[in-house]
């Protein structure tokens, strides 16, 4: 799932730090500082993805000269000569050629360094080896001072930014204090990443707010560290890890509660529904008649006014209609996202049309090149996007989305389908438990569920297998060559709309060895 992080810190000299120190590690590359008389390299660090600059009114210079520029452009010995700015980006987005992640990094460099004329560093960085292996992330390195350039093409820092403004000069110039323009910096790059992951037809979504702005009950966890990751991977518990797993399990009967509570409201306004369309309503502007005496209803008219009994078959129906409102949805549901790419695309393709027909003479040739380069890049980008999703048309990803339209808009209609969902289910399932019990098997694996255990037969019903719960019967695996009879597998059954597929994995130990003792687990 999306995580959302941002932090920011300075680069200052009180701690030690350069600017052109920071950047040569940050951007793997080479860099000498000019004041100090230093040599930085750091050309043979692995794990940076990709680097870029971006710059207000798209001003050009290089590394070397911009951060040697941040360093002499400040006298004091504290003096803060750059900030840092550290994002997550989803890993949904960082898959394939990544370029799409790289693209937002830059996008958001892009937005910061227009809003507060600075220039924005940026290297995004692979996954730690030891860490999250779906941590990709992106350091940004802001100058301290506004990136100018004067008539005369000469390039200057100049006044200090918005960013580095202490909160007594920011309330005199009637801007923000330092801790509100923090919150609009974090909810800009929630807003553009939620942005992207809708482009690219992703559901999930980030958030900048804190749990108590957000009006969560639930717990955030605890940053783990790379060390903790590794001895949990390694099935060694530590300190961090507990305290996660206990905060997980808080979350988790909160949002089972929330959801009994939700189906609870949900259930309670369909029967009151399904009531107020059997019982008429009173008239009250009805005219006042003398009471006469009411004939007895006849037989035939008794229980008129309780609730039509639904059958199996309809049932089954309602089922079946509603997989195909579910279809038409998601159909639609992709079709708007593939418009909305196109939207996107039309004017970076009419930006790099102009541009490849205006090419410069003389000057600007370098500027020209930059600009076309990276304008058919992020063209193609969105491009490659658009037919990717295409050709792979409605995913489950968007049969969730619209299951989750559905449920929102039509609360009633999605409750009185899932208890048709349960109902058809709990019939299906009988026939099943006692065919498998005809073949001698106590029950038949179902979706979701996970089975231990010895197989004893495979035949053409299936394969066998003995658990502590009895004998379950595996239709999947009818003749099946791949397990094999006498041997005990972990066996994950699921289900998608089509088929059935389970998942084996044949049971083994893995030795867990510290400084005390060993400890064998068996999976």
């Amino acid at each position: 799932m999306a995580i959302y992080h941002l932090s920011t810190k300075p680069i200052s000299r009180s701690s030690g730090r350069s600017a052109v120190a920071s950047i040569a590690y940050r951007a793997g590359i080479a860099i000498t500082d000019e004041r100090l008389g230093k040599t930085y390299d750091y050309t043979k660090r692995h794990g940076v993805l990709w680097t870029g600059l971006a710059t207000p009114n798209d001003v050009k210079i290089d590394r070397n000269e911009l951060w040697n520029l941040a360093e002499k452009s400040e006298n004091r010995s504290n003096s803060r000569t750059a900030r840092e700015i550290v994002i997550n980006i989803p890993h949904e987005l960082m898959q394939g050629d990544q370029g799409t992640g790289n693209m937002l990094a830059h996008e958001f460099a892009s937005q910061l360094s227009e809003k507060y004329q600075v220039a924005v560093d940026v290297a995004v960085h692979a996954p730690d080896k030891q860490g999250d292996n779906r941590n990709f992330h992106a350091h940004l390195l802001l100058t301290t001072r506004k990136l100018e350039q004067d008539r005369h093409g000469k390039i200057k820092l100049t006044d200090k930014s918005q960013l580095e403004m202490s909160n007594t000069q920011l309330k005199q110039a009637g801007l923000l204090s330092n801790q509100d323009e923090l919150k609009e910096i974090r909810k800009a790059w929630a807003d553009l990443t939620n942005d992207y992951l809708a482009e690219h037809g992703i559901a999930e979504r980030i958030d900048h707010r804190s749990h108590k702005d957000r009006g969560l009950e639930t717990l955030p966890t605890v940053k783990m560290g790379w060390q903790a990751t590794e001895l949990e991977r390694q099935g060694i518990c530590t300190d961090v890890g507990n305290k996660n797993r206990d905060i997980k399990a808080h979350n988790a009967n909160l949002v089972h509660q929330k959801l009994l509570e939700s189906e609870i409201i949900v259930k309670r306004r369909y029967e009151k529904a399904q009531k107020s369309t059997l019982e008429p309503r009173e008239n009250k502007q009805a005219r006042v008649v003398p009471a006469q005496a009411q004939k007895p209803l006849r037989s035939e008219n008794r229980g008129s006014s309780e609730p039509k009994k639904i059958d199996l078959a309809e049932k089954q129906q309602i089922v079946k209609k509603y997989a195909e409102k579910v279809q038409t949805t998601a159909k639609a549901i992709l079709d708007n996202q593939l418009k909305a790419l196109r939207e996107k695309a039309k004017p970076i393709l009419e930006k790099y049309n102009t541009l490849k027909d205006n090419k410069p003479l003389l000057f600007g040739k370098d500027k020209w090149e930059w600009d076309t380069s990276n304008t058919l890049k992020q063209y193609n980008a969105i491009k490659n996007t658009h037919d990717s999703m295409k050709d792979k048309g409605v995913t489950d990803e968007h049969i969730k989305q619209a299951i989750d339209q559905i449920a929102k808009q039509e609360p009633l209609y999605h409750a009185q389908v899932q208890q048709a969902i349960r109902d058809v289910k709990a019939s299906q399932q009988a026939k099943l438990d006692k065919l498998a019990r005809e073949h001698g098997a106590d029950k038949i694996a179902q979706n979701g569920n996970f089975y231990y255990g010895k197989i004893i037969k495979i035949d053409d019903k299936g394969a066998y297998q003995q658990t502590n719960n009895g004998i379950v019967l595996h239709p999947t695996y009818a003749n099946s060559k791949s397990l094999i009879l006498g041997k005990s597998y972990d066996l994950d059954y699921r289900e998608t709309e089509k088929t059935g597929q389970v998942y084996s994995h044949e049971s083994y130990e893995v030795r867990l060895i510290t400084k005390n003792h060993e400890q064998i687990k068996q999976r």
